[in-house]
């Protein structure tokens, strides 16, 4: 996992294809985007722009994905998004391989990041991840963020 802020220089060391998927987040105002999918270098990476409200923890379930990295990317505000590194012995709750998430009840040693406007996230595969949490544990906000899904070969 990776997580830094766009604004303080935060994307020294990172693997090319993060940086130029950073590049086309900074030419590219997401919040004046339509909800959905774009293509930035094909199917090979692209941008899911959402719209979310933030729910509980409790209930949620984590992911993971396998051909794919998330780069989530939050302009405008933050939430809270727990993070556990998969140690090969989970077994998934859900498996959907069509669409390349794996859904997992609790994974071990599971910790929360809170973040803010301008930061990102990157989740390789080995890093199950509980998004759209809320930021203070209770009150549910909405907002636009980005979820760039990064072939796992560009980043080989």
């Amino acid at each position: 996992m990776i997580y830094a802020s766009v604004k303080d220089g935060g994307t020294a060391g990172c693997p090319a294809a993060v940086c130029r998927a950073l590049a086309w987040l900074k030419d590219n105002d997401i919040r004046a985007m339509e909800p959905g999918k774009h293509p930035i270098e094909g199917e090979d990476m692209y941008v899911m722009v959402q719209s979310v409200t933030t729910h509980p923890a409790e209930g949620s379930k984590m992911e993971a994905h396998t051909k794919y990295i998330d780069l989530m990317y939050w302009p405008e505000a933050g939430e809270r998004i727990g993070v556990a590194r998969l140690r090969g012995g989970e077994v998934p709750a859900e498996d959907h391989p069509e669409g390349d998430f794996k859904l997992f009840d609790a994974v071990a040693d599971e910790f929360f990041i809170h973040t803010a406007p301008g930061d990102f996230c990157v989740l390789f595969p080995a890093d199950a991840h509980r998004p759209c949490v809320h930021p203070d544990g209770v009150t549910p906000v909405s907002f636009r963020k980005a979820v760039v899904k990064i072939a796992v070969g560009l980043v080989e």
